[in-house]
């Protein structure tokens, strides 16, 4: 910690109260709050049965929080034996093969959770006690992250003091926490923005193989997949990253792209094509979903990308690079309506025929291009015409007009979206 140490350390006061009593005494709602913060924006953390929740989840942040709890009553570095627990819990995620990316947003969630508790009690000459937390909870995180690391076999002290750098300044953009100190600390200036690529990575054949160690094929493509990264950001980029993904924000150092007026320059169609080469070097296919964004708005753009990108996976993209532009209807068809159900059930007429049913969602996804639809379901030209016909039959809709073409779209869309809600319900 910086400061004069020969000094008393004195409690940190937000909103005339003893911040470290505050949030004593909100642990329990605020455990649950940040339990379900990660269950529900972690896509991994979806997948674990309710009893590791519960249980194992539950105990890990309630211990985090009790850590920064007590950096915040003493101003102490925490001690390498406090963090024992971390990297065991680390371990045992490690062991259920969740990737390393996965845990550390779940930590960087929960400190920004917890910052952003902070910041609504604070009132306008908190400002010095906001700083002083910002450095304690930027100390906490590094701490924590070292600590994960460690438990995933990773001895986080062979790291470089540029890599190590690097993922401070990534956690510091990502959470918004202290952004501008985080830099100066490091030694790296902010760059005027960032690309936001948030990523997913399939299983590639040495993950497949049984005659492949799964764990080192996975980290063998986490390597190749940092290296590849590293050479697209000039050395640069800053990320956390899995054997399934994760994000990455890539410095912008030329004068151009402008932030509203990137998707047609020169510098994001090579972004595209350094991005498509990835699958080439991991064998394994690749999505990334890419937004543009000063230092301050990082933490929204990372957001956005991600729910992009799951969007994106949800309604059949396998590969390639897409925006929010390319996906706005599909976009929002997934934020809550009450207009959803009443779009799914146009189609509810054709549940009972899933040749149809298959058939025009097809059609829909190919283009409108009956001839596509035919080769990717193997049959005969005919046989989609008629299968067509009988879906214009069952809804009452005419396919060949084009204002019913939208409202069919729609529906189809609006039934994919949700699809993606239960799928999530039942996790």
């Amino acid at each position: 910690m910086s400061g004069n140490k020969d000094l008393p350390f004195e409690p940190i006061v937000v909103g005339g109260r003893s911040l470290a009593d505050r949030l004593a005494q909100r642990t329990h709602p605020l455990v649950i709050a940040t339990v379900d913060l990660v269950h529900r924006d972690v896509t991994f953390y979806r997948l674990l049965p309710d009893e590791a929740l519960r249980n194992d989840v539950t105990t890990i942040v309630r211990r985090n929080l009790e850590l920064f709890i007590s950096m915040l009553r003493t101003g102490a570095d925490l001690a390498p034996e406090l963090l024992a627990d971390i990297s065991e819990s680390a371990r045992q995620r490690a062991q259920e093969l969740v990737p390393l990316g996965e845990v550390l947003r779940a930590y960087h969630l929960a400190a920004g959770l917890w910052w952003e508790t902070i910041s609504e009690w604070a009132v306008p000459e908190d400002g010095v006690a906001l700083a002083h937390t910002g450095r304690l909870l930027n100390a906490y995180t590094a701490a924590s992250a070292s600590a994960v690391l460690a438990g995933y076999g990773s001895d986080h002290a062979t790291q470089t003091d540029e890599d190590s750098a690097r993922r401070s300044l990534f956690v510091a953009l990502s959470t918004g926490v202290d952004v501008d100190r985080v830099s100066d600390d490091v030694g790296i200036r902010l760059a005027r923005l960032y690309w936001v690529v948030a990523l997913h990575v399939e299983r590639n054949d040495d993950e497949s193989s049984t005659e492949v160690d799964t764990a080192v094929a996975e980290r063998r493509k986490v390597r190749h997949l940092q290296r590849e990264l590293d050479q697209v950001g000039r050395d640069k980029a800053l990320g956390v990253l899995g054997s399934s993904g994760g994000a990455v924000l890539i410095p912008i150092v030329e004068s151009e792209p402008a932030e509203g007026n990137w998707a047609s320059s020169p510098q994001y169609l090579t972004l595209c094509r350094r991005l498509g080469d990835l699958e080439k070097v991991i064998g394994a296919s690749t999505v990334a979903a890419v937004d543009v964004a000063a230092p301050a708005a990082v933490p929204a753009a990372v957001t956005q990308a991600r729910e992009v990108l799951n969007v994106a996976r949800k309604y059949g993209r396998t590969s390639g690079v897409v925006r929010l532009e390319d996906l706005a209807v599909e976009y929002q068809l997934t934020r809550p309506s009450a207009a959803l159900p009443i779009l799914a059930d146009v189609l509810s007429p054709l549940e009972s025929d899933t040749a149809v049913l298959e058939t025009l969602e097809s059609f829909i996804d190919s283009g409108f291009d009956r001839a596509a639809t035919a080769r990717q379901l193997h049959v005969h030209p005919n046989t989609v015409v008629y299968r067509l016909r009988k879906a214009s039959s069952l809804t009452g809709l005419d396919l060949s007009s084009p204002k019913d073409l939208v409202q069919v779209t729609m529906a189809l869309g609006a039934r994919r979206a949700i699809g993606m809600e239960a799928d999530t319900s039942q996790t």
